[in-house]
């Protein structure tokens, strides 16, 4: 109580002191006038500082005397505490402590120290879908049964940001249930990469990420515009290596490159296996400007673009030692012949793809097209270079419109795998029709419907009749 009197008695006597203390003048000008309320307001802010400094001693001293402390104790105590308070510098260290990292919500849980040196963004996604498939037309001895069931089709777990200003990082693991490549494993690692970008025009990165060969490959699933992507691009992707990269964007981000060298056998493999790398070079001209963020943009016009984007884009890759699993049933033209069931010892592919993409006023469009040649094939029981040569060549084209701006959209595509005349497979088709629904605006919470025909065509040789699958799923998506 006595202390409440003083605090009140010493703020009276502080305003009674500044009011008495102000000179009078002649306030008919409007600038005098200002002049007084701007000295009034300065003079009220100390007041309050002043103020605040004594309440904030009060309640030390208060909570001291609540303690076993002796009476020469509180006393030493609250000196400390007076001096500590009375010095700018202890007040403003005390502050700094205080607010530790910045913590926000940037879709994803976001987290930065205060000299922006160190960040990270830590975002969680679940892909939940129900699919019905309905095969036909099979031959009786391969005749399977329709398959209606519910999947989890990815969890995944990301972490990104900054580390020492001028270094990315992205790491993320997909969880069980996922159909990753090993299913025995409770979570695997898909991305673990750090990059170097203070000099726009030249980054390097290095680690485990998907390589930038064709960019429907590059795109986050989460951002697709239909449920997956293409069949014939999951035939001719590169899709995830351990390696290094060069990559930069020059003329206003009109341009762009990367070139990188990769192990070429997947990923989470320890070591390449060989002395061949995979070789991959790429540039994009991006003539109304940049083209979103880089290779992984979205597919879909969320944005409603007010002015035109696109992007001209074409990639090479080579690698010496590579997919030899995709001959072992296939016959092939070697000199002197060998028939199916080849163990090969070594297959050299060439593989080439150009793109291209626009987006408008909710309106998106793009394709991909793919030429890939294996030559240099040689079986393990043959000495010599074998004469026979396989390309395989694919594409395709997919659009879209949103019938409500940002929130519902239909889509469709059609994909063409052509294989070589010597394999056991003439060519796959695909026909996707689908709609999306962007709940909230974004791709991070979304429901999409899609309907898929795949007709896997056989050679003429073969008496069997098509393989042709008719798949409805029906996909919900949450990020966050």
């Amino acid at each position: 109580m006595r202390i409440f009197l003083v605090v009140s008695w010493l703020t009276i006597g502080i305003l009674a002191m500044s009011l008495f203390s102000v000179p009078i003048r002649d306030v008919s000008a409007q600038d005098d006038l200002n002049v007084q309320l701007k000295k009034m307001e300065d003079m009220m802010r100390k007041q309050q500082e002043m103020i605040d400094d004594l309440k904030t001693r009060i309640e030390i001293r208060e909570e001291v005397e609540l303690t076993s402390l002796t009476t020469a104790d509180e006393g030493m105590i609250g000196k400390k505490v007076d001096e500590y308070f009375q010095k700018g510098e202890g007040k403003g260290m005390w502050s700094e402590i205080m607010q530790g990292p910045k913590l926000s919500y940037k879709r994803g849980f976001f987290f930065e120290t205060q000299d922006e040196n160190f960040s990270m963004l830590i975002n969680g996604r679940i892909q939940f879908r129900y699919s019905y498939e309905d095969r036909d037309n099979v031959h009786d001895s391969d005749e399977q049964e329709d398959d209606s069931s519910f999947r989890i089709r990815r969890a995944r777990l990301k972490f990104s940001g900054n580390a020492y200003k001028h270094f990315k990082y992205k790491i993320e693991l997909a969880l069980a249930s996922t159909g990753t490549a090993d299913s025995s494993k409770a979570m695997e690692l898909l991305d673990f990469w750090a990059s170097w970008n203070k000099n726009r025009a030249l980054s390097v990165q290095f680690g485990q990420w998907k390589v930038p060969w064709n960019r429907q490959r590059v795109v986050s699933s989460q951002n697709l515009q239909l449920i997956d992507r293409a069949s014939s691009q999951d035939e001719f992707t590169m899709d995830r290596q351990i390696g290094a990269m060069l990559h930069g964007k020059l003329f206003n981000k009109k341009f762009e490159y990367y070139a990188g060298a990769f192990n070429g056998n997947s990923r989470n493999q320890s070591s390449n296996g060989n002395n061949e790398m995979l070789y991959i070079g790429r540039v994009s001209w991006n003539p109304f400007g940049a083209y979103g963020k880089g290779i992984g943009e979205v597919e879909s016009d969320i944005s409603f673009s007010k002015k035109p984007i696109g992007h001209l884009s074409a990639a090479i890759a080579y690698d010496g030692a590579a997919d030899r699993e995709k001959f072992n049933s296939t016959t092939i033209d070697l000199d002197p012949p060998v028939g199916t069931g080849i163990t090969l010892k070594e297959v050299d592919k060439t593989s080439v793809v150009v793109e291209y993409g626009l987006k408008y006023r909710g309106f998106s469009t793009s394709a991909e097209a793919y030429w890939r040649r294996f030559d240099d094939i040689r079986a393990n029981n043959i000495n010599a270079i074998g004469s026979g040569v396989i390309i395989d060549r694919g594409f395709f084209v997919q659009g879209g419109y949103f019938l409500l701006p940002k929130t519902l959209e239909v889509a469709g595509r059609y994909s063409l795998i052509d294989f070589d005349d010597e394999r056991d497979e003439d060519a796959v088709r695909e026909t996707t029709l689908g709609v999306s629904w962007f709940i909230n605006e974004t791709h991070d919470n979304k429901l999409q419907f899609d309907w898929v025909r795949q007709d896997n065509e056989l050679p003429n040789s073969v008496s069997r009749s098509d393989d042709i699958d008719n798949t409805y799923r029906l996909q919900y998506q949450l990020a966050f």
